[in-house]
């Protein structure tokens, strides 16, 4: 296992020790390490059921685009999120964190924290005991480096998410031995997300496809519908100092969630990325980093 993904797994790790001593009951633990399948939770597994739809979904491509492209790029800020918070915990910067704490990551307005709290059964659902905030510019454009902040944050959210987590750890991870999945959850307006997706992908070497969605109630402790359709994974690798990389999706209209991650890391060392459906042809340029599209 590469160093970030270790360093996931410690975090993912922690995060499931948390739940024994959790005030939920329902919710059983399990971390998800290389390519093993987690011990299930203690309720029943519940049969496939199509996700709600709390949300106006968009009716153009474009519109169905930017939806899948939001959750990409807020997927690659929780999993930097995540690595940042365990880098400065196993540095000392964050003190000593108890077996009680439970660690999730927010985006709160445009800033991602990395928060270790302690559950409880009354509101607002968490004491949070310590936040690292990625804040001040880091190395390249896409990085922040990291601070222990004391500011408001919305302890509602942090408790939603965090009891998401648990579901997600419990939860049975996709994969076949080509790559190791972790779980990360996205608050949405009136819900939360629980995506699994690949733990240490690099433009060399990506798995795309296995990502799976668990949809839960804003507070974490619903199950509202899960995806029944697991992509089909693949290896696939960016010929680094190339000029141009095509990425044949998949998929009929909207390119994969994993698909669009691999993209924004393959334009950090090309200078356009193509992701090509059998009905379009997204393009990203590294000088603009916008997109357009192409009817094929």
């Amino acid at each position: 296992m590469i160093p970030a993904a270790r360093r996931w797994f410690e975090a993912l790790a922690l995060s499931a020790a948390c739940a024994a001593s959790s005030v939920l009951p329902a919710q059983a633990t399990g971390g998800a390490t290389g390519g093993a399948t987690p011990k299930s939770a203690a309720m029943p597994k519940p049969p496939a059921q199509a996700l709600p739809d709390f949300t106006k979904v968009p009716t153009t491509f474009e519109g169905l685009f930017a939806e899948r492209e939001s959750r990409a790029v807020d997927v690659l800020g929780y999993l930097r999120c995540l690595e940042a918070t365990v880098n400065a915990l196993r540095a000392g910067a964050l003190g000593g964190v108890e077996r009680g704490w439970s660690l999730t990551c927010i985006k709160q307005k445009a800033e991602w924290r990395g928060i270790f709290g302690e559950l409880i059964d009354t509101p607002p659902g968490m004491r949070v005991k310590v936040q690292f905030a990625l804040r001040s510019p880091g190395p390249t454009p896409k990085t922040r480096g990291g601070m222990v902040v004391r500011d408001p944050v919305d302890t509602v959210l942090a408790s939603g998410t965090a009891r998401a987590l648990l579901r997600g750890l419990a939860a049975p991870a996709p994969g076949n031995g080509l790559g190791q999945f972790v779980p990360v959850t996205l608050a949405q307006k009136t819900f939360t997300e629980v995506w699994f997706v690949p733990s240490a992908n690099t433009p060399e070497r990506a798995v795309v496809g296995g990502d799976s969605l668990i949809q839960m109630s804003s507070d974490g402790m619903r199950e509202l519908g899960h995806a029944s359709r697991t992509p089909k994974m693949r290896v696939l690798s960016v010929p680094v100092g190339g000029t141009t990389y095509t990425l044949e999706s998949s998929e009929v209209r909207i390119p994969l969630l994993t698909e669009l991650m691999l993209a924004h890391l393959a334009i950090d060392v090309v200078r356009e990325v193509r992701v090509r459906t059998r009905e379009y042809d997204a393009i990203l340029t590294r000088a603009t980093r916008q997109w357009t599209f192409v009817k094929r």
